[in-house]
């Protein structure tokens, strides 16, 4: 992940380092779940 989104969520959290870490968990995650649709969606469309 880029060094300015770990540095936008500080700056909102306040530092706080513990929901620093689920904040992050969850933004890789959804990233994940993002590349999996984007995925399936570009395969879609090659088939036809």
């Amino acid at each position: 992940m880029k060094k300015n989104w770990k540095w936008k969520v500080a700056k909102i959290t306040g530092g706080n380092y513990k929901l620093d870490k689920k904040i992050m968990k969850l933004k890789s995650s959804w990233d994940e779940v993002d590349n999996l649709l984007n995925s399936s969606l570009k395969k879609g469309k090659k088939k036809k």
